[in-house]
């Protein structure tokens, strides 16, 4: 499940506490410019996608739900 992978991602980096699927990722202070970087070097090997400049904006990475999303439309889900 890529929820759970991306939620691995954040267990792993020490930033999970109190993390739903759901949470502002921005408004929480978990996600900042460079873990954002960190994040989608994450996502396109694990997920064997080259997510383009255009997909990456604050919208589709506010969530784990939305960065989901965007894994699944760039795969063509």
């Amino acid at each position: 499940m890529i929820e759970e992978k991306i939620r691995d991602f954040f267990i792993e980096k020490h930033k999970a506490d109190g993390l739903a699927d759901d949470t502002d990722l921005f408004k929480g202070g978990i996600v900042d410019s460079l873990f954002a970087f960190e994040m989608v070097v994450y996502l396109e090997d694990t997920f064997g996608v080259r997510i383009p400049d255009q997909e990456i904006t604050e919208n589709n990475f506010r969530t784990i739900l939305s960065i989901a999303a965007m894994i699944r439309r760039i795969q063509g889900v």
